[in-house]
């Protein structure tokens, strides 16, 4: 395979398949670090429909017994099954343009030809689920900066576009961000890209939400915030939005040999994500909130999102019936626990605790403007009113529960218009909540 991109160019949608060489260990080579070229292993890494496997000219054992041939055992539990046996493991193309450091990873297959007491020409497959494609093989694991591409924010946000100047064009700074207590500023700035071919110039432009932390933080805490800021996004906008690509510790970049600022790429992430769109389809139109509507406000609304724990697990559980195709009852499941939990704090005026779920419910359509509306745009289901839809959810998840309410429940075929009613009623109180149309009536 010729590589015609940039290792910070490719996307967590693209399909690839590369040669490797692939080292379990790291020697000085030079002045860097890189794969052993006396134990280096074959391998092929192969992207395909959103996952990556690597497979291996070799079934490599954990380190305590792979010099010791007395330890070999038929039940291969001298082998390694996953990156708790074998820690990182690095490969790098045969031209050494690209390098890839992989985190996790575990065996799917594998095939052995046995003699003389010994292994002979191993091969196993692994399924890849955390590396970095990058420019060497030395990486960080402490996160300074994360550069985000959603689905749909360029077009949402519409204040960049392709005939500008992208390194003059003014970034949009959202400061004074936090979670849980870590301080980071957001950067949304223009991105683009120029092909030139014969008679034809092609300008295209995008966009990236750049996390730039006040202090370092762990791949962990840097994708929870990752996916935090596309829930947000997700929810205020009305379309699935996918994280297409991260790259980490972006930075500016001074090179001292001849004092050019420069602006270098470090890591290109890969993981498996449980929601990526396959197609998106990226429009200007059907957008559930303007950013025209709050862009005064859209600081403080992001802030104070980032600052309630209870309303990004309620935004979460909401998008899961939005992330798959999930059945009918368990759709109702999630949506009615999901309301549960967000108000599972929630009191009357004389400050007892809201019990039943129909209370917390209906406390969440009051936030709603005109929600019997919702049952007059065309979907038409059993309920004739908001207090009825309500109390169809309730008894339908009561049944698929517990059994009981039997006599009330209808099948998943006559719930399927109320449901769609019930989700976009839920999916407009998060969005007024969000927005500081509303209090969040969660006392």
């Amino acid at each position: 395979m010729i590589i015609s991109k940039k290792f910070y160019e490719y996307n967590m949608r693209d399909d690839f398949s590369v040669p490797v060489y692939v080292g379990y260990d790291l020697i000085e080579i030079g002045k860097i670090k890189g794969i052993n070229p006396q134990k280096r292993i074959a391998g092929q890494l192969i992207r395909e429909n959103g996952q990556t496997y690597l497979e291996l000219a070799d079934f490599p054992s954990k380190k305590n017994m792979s010099s010791n041939p007395s330890r070999i055992t038929y039940d291969f539990d001298d082998k390694v099954k996953n990156q708790d046996d074998g820690s990182t493991w690095y490969a790098s193309t045969w031209d050494g343009k690209m390098q890839f450091v992989i985190r996790k990873y575990f065996r799917v297959d594998f095939t052995t030809n046995i003699a003389n007491n010994h292994f002979s020409g191993s091969t196993s497959k692994w399924l890849v689920s955390d590396y970095s494609i990058a420019n060497q093989l030395m990486l960080s694991e402490k996160i300074e900066s994360a550069d985000l591409s959603l689905d749909h924010v360029y077009t949402w946000f519409n204040i960049f576009h392709p005939d500008q100047d992208w390194s003059k064009t003014q970034s949009l700074i959202l400061k004074d961000l936090s979670l849980k207590k870590h301080p980071f500023l957001l950067e949304i700035g223009a991105r683009g890209t120029k092909k030139h071919e014969l008679h034809i110039f092609q300008k295209t432009a995008y966009m990236s939400i750049k996390i730039v932390f006040e202090s370092p933080q762990t791949r962990d805490f840097s994708y929870q915030l990752a996916v935090i800021i596309r829930n947000f996004f997700q929810i205020l906008i009305g379309k699935s939005i996918g994280i297409n690509r991260i790259i980490l510790n972006r930075n500016i970049l001074l090179d001292t040999s001849n004092q050019n600022i420069t602006r270098g790429e470090r890591e290109n992430w890969f993981l498996d994500q449980s929601f990526l769109p396959n197609e998106v389809n990226e429009t200007r139109t059907g957008f559930a909130t303007s950013y025209d509507d709050i862009s005064d406000e859209f600081n403080s609304i992001l802030k104070e999102y980032l600052n309630d724990l209870k309303l990004q697990r309620f935004v979460a559980d909401f998008l899961i019936v939005d992330h798959f195709r999930t059945p009918v009852n368990t759709q109702i499941i999630t949506l009615v626990s999901a309301v549960e939990s967000y108000y599972n704090e929630a009191k009357y005026i004389n400050g007892k605790n809201i019990q039943k779920a129909i209370y917390k419910l209906e406390r969440l359509s009051k936030l709603v403007e005109k929600p019997n509306d919702f049952l007059k745009n065309g979907i038409h289901g059993n309920a004739t009113d908001v207090n009825s839809l309500l109390q169809e959810m309730v008894d339908a998840r009561d049944y698929i529960v517990h059994g009981v309410k039997s006599e009330k429940y209808i099948s998943e075929a006559e719930l399927v218009p109320d449901l769609i009613i019930f989700k976009n009623i839920i999916r407009e109180a998060i969005v007024r909540i969000i927005s500081k149309q509303v209090k969040s009536n969660n006392e």
